[in-house]
């Protein structure tokens, strides 16, 4: 199987296997299977896609590992977000609903704002391809946990 189409088997399994059960509720996900999503499945699905040489590889783990500590709190309080938008379901008043969302968009910035340090990293200390890549696959595996995570969750209920 070629690289290109490991990307998307990945990205079936990542959205089948790990966060099944956030379908089910996200409030009886554990935190401890979130990091594993988050960390172990991404970390598998950028070994399956980022083609680089011996050399190139060690210098591009240590980023990334540098990345994956920087997300961490990003991830704990993205889990945290997930756990009371799940826990509070139709009672939801006004200015709770308000609050997280504001607490929802900020997470959404300092994702952005943390993959787009990194790419510049990647670029400055091996390539702009490099950067590419790295940003266009953590774009799929993002879009695909935030997809799944959200699939778990009910709407809030439409005003009276």
């Amino acid at each position: 199987m070629s690289r290109r189409a490991w990307l998307p088997a990945l990205l079936t399994v990542l959205s089948a296997v790990p966060l099944a059960a956030q379908t089910v509720a996200v409030a009886k996900l554990d935190e401890a299977t979130y990091r594993f999503a988050v960390t172990e499945e991404r970390r598998n699905i950028f070994a399956a896609n980022v083609a680089l040489g011996p050399e190139e590889r060690e210098r591009f783990w240590k980023i990334y590992d540098e990345y994956v500590k920087e997300r961490e709190p990003i991830d704990k309080e993205r889990f945290a977000l997930l756990q009371r938008l799940a826990q509070v379901g139709t009672t939801i008043s006004d200015d709770q609903a308000m609050a997280l969302t504001l607490v929802s968009g900020r997470l959404q910035i300092a994702d952005v704002q943390l993959r787009l340090k990194y790419a510049e990293t990647l670029r400055k200390k091996m390539s702009g391809r490099v950067a590419t890549r790295f940003f266009q696959i953590d774009d799929y595996v993002t879009t695909a946990l935030r997809m799944n995570s959200l699939s778990g969750i009910p709407l809030v209920p439409p005003p009276r």
